[in-house]
């Protein structure tokens, strides 16, 4: 049995609540861009460490390549 007495009507949501739920969605997909771009940026950065060591040992090895060509 249900008491319908005591029934209260919901309360309609007001432009300041809806406003303030848009706002808050915002807020967070702006987050999680800032997020994102903050995470691609540490990767790149990674990789550019990565590589740099390589292309050192790469341009080492040519060096000492020239050099024993001009030894000879």
């Amino acid at each position: 049995m249900t008491n319908d007495g005591n029934h209260k009507a919901e309360a309609p949501e007001s432009p300041d609540l809806k406003n303030l739920d848009g706002m808050a969605k915002a807020f967070l997909v702006s987050m999680a861009w800032s997020y994102a771009d903050a995470l691609e940026q540490t990767k790149r950065s990674k990789n550019q460490q990565q590589a740099a060591p390589e292309s050192e040992s790469e341009s080492q090895i040519e060096q000492v390549d020239r050099n024993s060509e001009t030894n000879q």
